[in-house]
């Protein structure tokens, strides 16, 4: 046999060891990734841990995916999670990676964050006692760029009040983009965030924000409701402020801006065609005791005395100013816009334009 033949079998199987170990690496990433996401990772959390099922790999896309992530109170039963997702999709960037920079973009799959207010904090699921920027980087293997939810839902309960309360926010859909990009002209990275999202699954809410990624004391805020249906407040209402509704609707427009830490801006609710107080609601349906009538029928008076009589809209228009460590919402000055809006000019059903992000809405 000539030595050229020799070498060509060698070459040959030696090329054909490189592939089993290839295919044995490629084999085995994924249970070496769940093993320690789910062991290092998610295990020990502060108050939470949690599990990712299952992890698949895309080397040639340079991407993976983690599935069935579910993150509880220690506890509690994973099946009653904080943060559940049915799958986190994590990419690079190929449009950053042409630019020199290697970044990924992740997507969160049908998320569900449930909330839950107790009387207890012990018991409290709002996401205290744990660093979430910390896992996040241990799940990310370099830096984000861009994030997108995708068909979303926010829960929030409490099985303690009379009646319970339990709202839903779902239909979630979200971009953040340009998480790191360079400076502009003005020396500031903006980077952008458009929501959109229905409550009670009918209400359509949006939201937009610019910001800095790099400075959490400079951005601007816009977001405003659809009408909502007062009636369907009534749990928490009732709940939390011993009110109820017979009939009416509230739309909400809000905008907030700051710059190097002081910020400013409002927030606007517009009620309409408010009714409080109603007997049978109130008295036959709910058993209400003469006490609880009696307050809701004043403030159903005053909702009529302060309604004005051209937009038949209850309003008023409450200034946010301060800093981020030291915001100060002047209750007096909410209701002096309350009478303003009742007697003096009508508050209007749109923003006032003070940031960019709404000068054409």
């Amino acid at each position: 046999m000539s030595a050229l033949s020799r070498n060509s079998k060698r070459f040959v199987a030696a090329t054909a060891v490189l592939g089993l170990l290839v295919v044995a690496l490629y084999l085995a990433i994924p249970a070496a990734a769940k093993h320690y996401l789910n062991n290092y990772v998610l295990k020990d959390m502060g108050r939470y841990t949690g599990t990712v099922e299952s992890v698949r790999v895309r080397l040639f896309k340079g991407a993976y995916q983690l599935n069935n992530l579910n993150i509880h109170l220690k506890e509690k039963s994973p099946q009653t999670p904080f943060y559940y997702s049915d799958s986190l999709d994590i990419s690079v960037s190929w449009l950053a990676l042409r630019h020199g920079e290697l970044l990924v973009d992740a997507a969160l799959n049908q998320p569900r964050l449930n909330l839950l207010d107790t009387r207890s904090n012990d018991n409290q699921q709002v996401g205290e006692g744990t660093n979430w920027l910390a896992v996040l980087e241990e799940i990310l293997p370099t830096t984000l760029n861009q994030l997108d939810i995708n068909n979303g839902t926010i829960h929030f309960a409490n099985e303690e009040t009379t009646p319970k309360v339990d709202i839903v926010l779902s239909d979630i859909n979200a971009t953040v983009s340009n998480l790191t990009n360079v400076k502009d002209q003005s020396g500031r990275r903006v980077a952008n965030a458009e929501l959109t999202a229905k409550l009670f699954s009918e209400v359509a809410i949006e939201a937009h924000a610019e910001f800095d990624p790099f400075q959490h004391d400079d951005f601007m805020f816009a977001a405003k409701t659809d009408p909502i249906a007062l009636r369907q407040l009534n749990d928490f209402s009732q709940a939390y402020g011993n009110i109820d509704f017979k009939s009416g609707q509230i739309e909400l427009y809000t905008e907030i801006e700051a710059e190097a830490g002081k910020m400013s801006g409002y927030i606007k609710p517009l009620m309409e065609d408010v009714n409080i107080a109603s007997w049978q609601q109130d008295v036959i349906s709910q058993g209400d005791n003469p006490f609880q009538l009696t307050w809701e029928s004043l403030m159903g008076f005053l909702g009529l005395l302060f309604t004005n009589l051209e937009t038949d809209k209850l309003a008023t228009e409450i200034e946010i100013e301060g800093t981020l460590d030291d915001t100060r919402v002047s209750s007096w000055q909410a209701a002096w816009g309350i009478v303003k809006n009742a007697f003096v000019e009508a508050v209007e059903s749109r923003f006032n334009e003070i940031t960019p992000l709404t000068e054409d809405s």
